[in-house]
Parts: structure tokens; sequence; C-alpha cells
């Protein structure tokens, strides 16, 4: 039975609502969870007690509980054992202008009628104390047969509130459902035989979207970049045009349009070398996605790497016909900063971003090459001033080599398990190297400037750390106390021995 799988703490505010003379459900995205047999991340109750009268029972039973929380009309939450949970009144709403705020708001008398007014059928359930469910709209079915599908006319449903057009892509996101409307229905979208192929696409009325805050959309995004099928759901993304829509920005009291997404539309049906690929070049980047670790900078980075593909000044054709794009990573990490800087990131995790998708092609050439390529390659980023220390280089470099593997088993080098060992390898090998020889500033190296007072003068250190610093990045020195203190003290010997005054570092006395 569901009702063994309902926490105790909620349990308890369902109790107490009957005790009182009310009705008190479980409901939402809680419920589609339990039957999932997922652990619901929160927990939300409908019932016909209007605020007050929440507030009076929570009262009662020594909870504490928040009210009038702006425009959540007839909300109020309560703290349970150190867990907030939010209580609502049976409402319906309606909209006017605004895309994603209704304009009028009240109460109603049944759970079905609150449940109406609900996004997709699957979070349109509701479960009662005893474990009782109540569907009024097909979500236990559509759950089983894994569709989202709007409770009601889909239209209707994204004029009421054009968010829960992203909302869907992100469900298709999280639970690797698809998608489906009756309405609006257009042709396929996308390449056939592949994971992400459309065989139906749908309209979206996506101008909606321009009354969406961009903080939305940002948060959107970032649930689906995350979840585990989110190529699936950024291909609904890009099918359904949300990717070309406009959302908003209050700056100085005033409102100013932001593009959402649109440079990926020219990755739609843009072909590729298929001595190396097997998608083309939207599905290709789909995979690498999914390939990849969730974190939000790697799929990022995964989803922006080859959006330089395909424009003018990088698309040629090679002396066998086929498609080339040559520094399209140079363009892929221009168009990063700007789409970046447009959904107002921090300026940390944009860099190492940008980094990531800049980057992403170095590997590739360094395959059949020496562990000196490599060296050489960690020493220019060390001193390019990208990274302030030791720890973001290794850092950097350990995201750096998540994205190569993940674009890589994207290619037709995921067939050939001898490839993708070697890059592998050279993966473990890239960190090792920014791990152990390429310190970025003094404090990075394995010495102090008091294990150096033995041997010179305090104003001397700051040149020798200079000195054993640069020898280290070189590779000429390891990083280790003692090999950087026998250093000191050979160079020590052999400005001595020049008899160079000059030059020479003052030994203490």
């Amino acid at each position: 039975m569901l009702d063994k799988n309902i926490p105790i703490k909620i349990k308890k505010i369902l109790e107490a609502l009957e005790a009182a003379g009310y009705q008190g459900y479980l409901v939402g995205g809680s419920v589609r969870d339990l039957l999932l047999e997922k652990e619901p991340h929160d927990y939300d109750i409908t019932t016909n007690a209007l605020p007050q009268q929440i507030e009076a029972i929570c009262q009662e039973q020594g909870w504490h509980t928040i009210a009038n929380l702006g425009n959540n009309f007839g909300c109020v939450v309560v703290v349970v054992e150190e867990e907030a949970v939010e209580i609502t009144t049976f409402r319906n709403e309606s909209y006017g202008q605004d895309a994603h705020k209704p304009d009028k708001v009240w109460y109603c008398q049944s759970l079905q009628e609150d449940l109406s007014r609900r996004d997709f059928t699957i979070n349109a359930m509701a479960l009662d104390l005893r474990g009782q469910l109540y569907d009024y709209f097909g979500g236990l079915e559509d759950l089983k047969a894994k569709v989202i599908r709007t409770v009601g006319n889909a239209q209707k449903r994204y004029h009421e509130d054009a968010l829960r057009m992203f909302r869907a892509c992100r469900f298709v996101g999280q639970l690797g459902f698809t998608y489906v409307q009756k309405e609006g229905l257009l042709p396929s979208f996308g390449m056939e035989n592949t994971p992400y192929y459309l065989p139906h696409n749908f309209v979206f009325p996506v101008e909606n979207c321009a009354g969406l805050s961009l903080e939305r959309v940002r948060k959107e995004l970032e649930l689906l970049l995350v979840s585990p099928h989110a190529g699936h759901g950024l291909m609904l993304l890009a099918a359904t045009g949300l990717t070309d829509a406009c959302c908003r920005v209050k700056e100085n009291g005033s409102y100013r349009e932001v593009p959402i997404l649109p440079e990926l539309r020219h990755l739609v049906g843009l072909q590729q070398n298929p001595r190396y690929h097997y998608y083309n070049t939207l599905e290709h980047t789909l995979n690498a996605l999914d390939n990849s670790p969730r974190e939000l900078e790697i799929r990022w980075a995964m989803l922006l790497h080859d959006f330089g593909k395909g424009l003018p000044g990088i698309r040629s054709l090679n002396k066998e016909g086929q498609p080339s794009d040559f520094g399209h990573e140079v363009k892929s990490a221009e168009l990063s900063t700007a789409i970046l800087r447009r959904f107002r990131y921090p300026e940390s995790f944009s860099r190492l971003v940008i980094w990531l998708v800049a980057q992403h092609m170095r590997f590739g050439p360094m395959l059949h090459t020496q562990e000196r390529s490599l060296l050489h390659w960690v020493r220019g980023e060390a001193v390019s001033g990208t990274f302030h220390n030791q720890q973001e280089l290794v850092y950097g470099y350990t995201q750096l080599v998540k994205v190569f593997l993940a674009d890589m088993g994207a290619t037709n080098a995921r067939y050939n398990p001898q490839i993708m060992e070697k890059g592998q390898l050279i993966g473990r090998q890239v960190i090792q190297l920014a791990t152990t020889q390429m310190p970025i500033i003094p404090s990075d190296l394995a010495i102090l400037g008091r294990d150096l007072l033995p041997l010179i003068d305090q104003k001397q250190i700051q040149t020798i750390l200079a000195y054993l610093l640069q020898r280290v990045q070189a590779g000429n020195l390891p990083n280790e106390k003692e090999a950087l203190l026998s250093a000191v003290k050979k160079n020590l010997a052999r400005q001595a021995s020049l008899q160079k005054p000059k030059r020479e570092i003052c030994v203490k006395k």
C-alpha cells in the first residue's frame, strides 16, 4: 500500500487536518515519485481548509508556520521535524497577459477542480492518509506508459503558463518519458535511427515566453541539463522552437528582451565527416552531453562545444569533399562567452566553461604524441593566467578530461576500444602532470620560505622561489621538498664557484 511510503511527519499533518474535520491530500510531484518508487524531493499537501484554519491547526500542534507568501495565494508553509511542507487550500486560477502569473486566483470546493489546474497528468494525482489514489485525468495510465501529457488542451495550458513548456522538456529529461499531445501535431524532427529522433513534433506557443523571467528560464534549463536524459529533453526544446524564443530581464525599472538559445538552431541537420562521426552535429552534441557526468559546468560545456561548427569561416570541405570545421572550438568559445554572459553566470563559472570549450580539441592530436607535448601544453596553461593556483589547474584538467572522453564517446571512436583506451590513458597522464609537475604560484611548491632561511637571506627568498617555480614548470625538477632543497644548495654552490659577487646569492653566516 502507498500509505506505507508516506513519511510519518506528512501523515501527522494529514491526520491533524482530518481530526479537525477537513480533507487533506498529498499532491503533485511527490505522488508521482512515490508511484515511481522514488524518494520525493519535497512534499506538498492540498486541503479544503482555509489558510487561517490551517494556521490554527498547526498552532494547536505546536508547529511553526509561515503564511502570507506574497503571490502564493492560499499557501501556508508548516515546519514539522525541521522540514518545510507547503499546505495549500483548494484553488483555481485564470490567466491574463502575464505568461507565468495568474491574474485571478480563487478558492474552490473540490479536489478534482484543484487538480484540474495543474500542468501534466502525472503531476495531477493525489493520495490521502490511507494511501487511496485520486486520479481524474489518467495520470497513472500515463505514468505506466511513460508519457508526458498536459491536463486538458496543451495550447490552453501553455497559454496559461509559458514556463510549462520548459517543464515539459525538463520532465522528458528527468524521467526519460515521451512527450505527447493530440492537437498541434507537426512532421518528424531530427535524424532518423538515433535515440533523439522525434516521429512527431508539436506546436508550442513559444511567443508566450516573452513574458517569462530570465531567472526562471535559466533554472529550468539547468534542471534539464543535469537530468539523466538531458539530450531527449533538449531535442524537444529545439524541435518546438523554445531555443529560438525570448524571455526578459528587468533592468533599471524596465524589461529587456533576452534571446534564449538561438545559436543552437544551425546545428539541426548539420552534417559531419562520416569518417569520424555517425551522427550529425545536433545529435552528436546531445549524445556527447548524455555521455558526460551530470555536473552543470560539464553539461554546459558539452552543449556549447560544437556551436561554432558549420558557420562561415569555419565550415569547409576537405580534399575528399567531406565537411571540415577546423578551428571551430575557438568560435564555439566566442559564442559561449556571449551566451553565458546573457544568462548572467558568475565570472568564475563562465571562465571555466569557456576554457573547456576552447580546449576540447587539444587532446585529439596528442593521442599519438609523447608526454613532452602534454607537458608543454600544461605549462602553457599554467602561465596563461587562466588559473590562479595549481588546485584550479588540476580541477580544470580533470573536468576537461571528462569533456574529452564524453565527446570522443559520441564519435566513431566509441567503436574502437584501443582508441578509447588511449584517450583514457592520455587523460590520466595530463591530470598527473598538472598534479605533480605544474605549480602556478610559489605557494604551490612543496617548500616554504621558512625552509630556505637556514640557507639564504630572507630578502632572497622570493627570487629563489621564482627560480624553483620555473624549473618545476619546465619539467626539470620534481615538486618535492628534498629535491627543491637540493636544487637550492647546488645553485648556491655553483654561484659561489663562479665567484661573481653581482650575481651571487647572499649566503647566511
